[in-house]
This record gives structure tokens, C-alpha cells and sequence, in this order.
């Protein structure tokens, strides 16, 4: 019996360790970093940008996983291979979607790293998968109103084969929330029109993103591949007042779109956390404009897996109760009292997952 363990983790902009340098970094990793503007986004400064990457190595290296899903990594492969040799010691081999200022990347430990394959995200096929999926906007009916989304981050797509007969396949997410004219509690109080419609829309094209996610998974389950093993993860955002939009507008969170439904249980995903560890989790703890800046500890992260795991009829299946938020790598890597107020002193604002397989 062999194990492979699995994390995912969201670590905050890490495009400001290259100095928010795309087009014209110049290979390094610089002392500091002294904050900047992209668009309407400000990145915080960080006093000591060596230190909040050992911070980082650190909390990656105390959780151990042999393949991690990275969100909000850097532009560029190579910027991601730089910090993997210089703070994890050349230990894992990168893969990378798209390239943007928030790219998603996966780290694969290089024993490893031979038996795991990646699809192209920029080739015809993947491009067109993620490419013009079509919705139509609340209060419009007709035809030349529809509109069409990108997923402007491409999940990543891997293919793990230990072994012949035996492929995991991973897709690693990032359907950040995208940024609305609703801004504050008082535009939802006053239900301001053009605020709560935009927060809508921009709910409707996390949907349609999510929508061909399912089409995939959907497709790749079908008979007879219900029993192949497939793992969906990330950082799985719906935006301020994902609830009360819910609630009132009568619209699916993402979760439960990601997942299905029930009456198709051969393409149901399953979360891979127990239900009790996922009533005391959270993974990331913000100020919430929304309620005051009060603040607000969220699970946003998430691993789901396919019936062929949780049912334990493929080739891979769940350590019991092994998936959890690692409070114990982050918090020993963050300062007690102030890691949430300056950037170096704290890993991220996330906080990684993490399950195991058996094969």
C-alpha cells in the first residue's frame, strides 16, 4: 500500500516577491518590496520579501505534500522554479496554467514528478474548453443580449499514473470572486439597482465558469469511467454576501455546483473533509466590508473528490479523516500578534488543505 498526500494553497499575490515584475522581471527575488498599484488592486509592501519566503517554504515544507495545488502564484513558470530552488531546495518540479498576475501552479515532488503530466493550457482543445461559455444576464431574454465568459485563470489540469492502470487525474482552481459595483453593507441595505444587478452578474459568470467545470467532470465520469478517480481543489471564492444574494435572489452557491446533483450520484463530487471537521473549519480570516470590517473566518479553500474515491471502488482511496486545514504549518510560521496586519509576518491570507490517498 502506497500513499501520496495532496494540499491546496492560496498564497496572496505572490507575484509582490518578484516586485509585481512580469514583462520586465529581471530574475531575482529583490530584499523588499515596496508596494504597488495594479489597476484599482494594491499590493501591501513587504519590509523583508526573504523572510516571508522562508515563512512560506516553511508552512509548505511542515505540510509535506507531494503534489500542492499553488492560487495566486506568480506570472511566470520560471519565477515559481526560482523560489522552489532557492527556499525549497529544488525539491518539486512546477506546472502552471495560463500566465496572469494571479496564476495557478502546482509543485510535484520530483521523485514523483516523473509519473505526473500536465495538458497544455495553452492549446487549442484546453483553450476552447475554458473559452466563450455562454449566460444569459438577469433581466434579459433575448438572443442578442447572451453573453460569454472565459475563465480568465484556466484550471489546471494534471494527470498522476503511479503505476500502469492506475491515473488520478487533479484539477486545481481559482474561481475568484470577481469584483462588483456592490462595495459596501449600506448599497445592500438601500438595495441600490445598479449594485446588487452588477453583484449578480458577476455571481452569474462564476456560474458559467463553474457550469463547464461540471460539463467536464460530467463528461469524464460517464459510463464506463464512474469508477476512474478525479480530484477537483482550490480556492473556491463567491464574493461578498454570497448568502444573502442567495437567499434573496434564489441563486446556488458554487459549492453545490461544483459538486451536482444528487440524482446523478455516478458524477457526484464529495468533499473530502468529514462533515464534523468541516463545521469547525476555516481557511482564511479577513475584514468583511461588508459587515462592518467585522472579522470573518471562512472555509473557502476545498478538495472534492469523484464516487471512484469516496465510494472506494478505483484505484485511489481516502485515508479516513485525513483532510484538514493546517493550522499547525501556518500558525508556526505566522506572528501571533501581528501577522495579519503586515504582509511579511504572516504566509498568506489563506491557510492550506490537505487529504491523503492510498493506492
Amino acid at each position: 500500500m502506497s500513499t501520496v498526500k495532496i494540499a491546496t494553497f492560496n498564497i496572496e499575490w505572490m507575484t509582490s516577491i518578484f516586485n509585481a515584475d512580469w514583462k520586465q522581471w529581471d530574475g531575482t527575488i529583490k530584499e523588499s518590496f515596496p508596494g504597488k498599484y495594479l489597476g484599482d488592486i494594491k499590493l501591501d509592501p513587504i519590509e523583508d520579501v526573504p523572510g516571508l519566503c522562508q515563512r512560506i517554504a516553511n508552512t509548505i515544507t511542515e505540510v509535506n505534500p507531494d503534489i500542492i495545488g499553488i492560487q495566486e502564484g506568480p506570472p511566470l513558470k520560471e519565477q515559481m522554479e526560482l523560489f522552489v530552488d532557492k527556499y525549497l531546495g529544488g525539491q518539486y518540479k512546477v506546472f502552471v496554467s495560463n500566465s496572469r498576475w494571479q496564476a495557478i501552479h502546482t509543485l510535484v515532488r520530483e521523485p514523483i514528478a516523473g509519473k505526473v503530466s500536465t495538458r497544455d493550457p495553452y492549446s487549442e482543445d484546453v483553450k476552447s474548453l475554458w473559452h466563450g461559455i455562454p449566460f444569459q444576464p438577469w433581466g434579459t431574454v433575448a438572443k442578442e443580449d447572451r453573453e460569454h465568459q472565459d475563465c480568465y485563470r484556466r484550471p489546471l489540469m494534471l494527470q498522476y499514473e503511479p503505476e500502469d492502470g492506475r491515473i488520478l487525474e487533479i484539477l486545481v482552481l481559482h474561481t475568484k470572486s470577481k469584483y462588483s459595483e456592490l462595495k459596501t453593507q449600506q448599497q445592500w441595505e438601500d438595495r441600490e439597482p445598479a449594485a446588487v444587478l452588477d453583484a449578480l452578474l458577476q455571481r452569474q459568470k462564476l456560474s458559467a465558469e463553474i457550469l463547464r467545470l461540471r460539463e467536464y467532470v460530467e463528461n469524464r465520469l460517464v459510463a464506463p469511467h464512474e469508477e476512474d478517480c478525479l480530484v477537483v481543489m482550490g480556492d473556491l471564492n463567491d464574493g461578498p454576501l454570497a448568502e444573502d444574494l442567495e437567499k434573496e435572489f434564489l441563486i446556488h452557491n458554487i459549492i453545490d455546483e461544483v459538486v451536482g446533483s444528487i440524482v446523478r450520484p455516478k458524477v457526484v463530487l464529495r468533499h473530502a473533509m468529514n462533515e464534523n471537521q468541516i463545521a469547525v473549519s476555516a481557511s482564511t480570516e479577513f475584514r468583511n466590508p461588508m459587515k462592518g470590517d467585522q472579522l470573518t473566518q471562512e472555509l473557502i479553500d476545498h478538495i472534492f473528490v469523484s464516487p471512484g474515491i469516496w465510494e472506494g471502488n478505483g484505484n485511489f482511496s481516502m485515508t479516513a479523516d485525513s483532510c484538514i486545514v493546517e493550522d499547525g504549518a501556518y500558525n508556526a510560521n505566522s506572528d501571533p500578534n501581528l501577522g495579519q496586519e503586515k504582509r511579511h509576518l504572516r504566509p498568506s491570507d489563506h491557510r492550506p488543505v490537505s487529504f491523503e490517498l492510498t493506492f
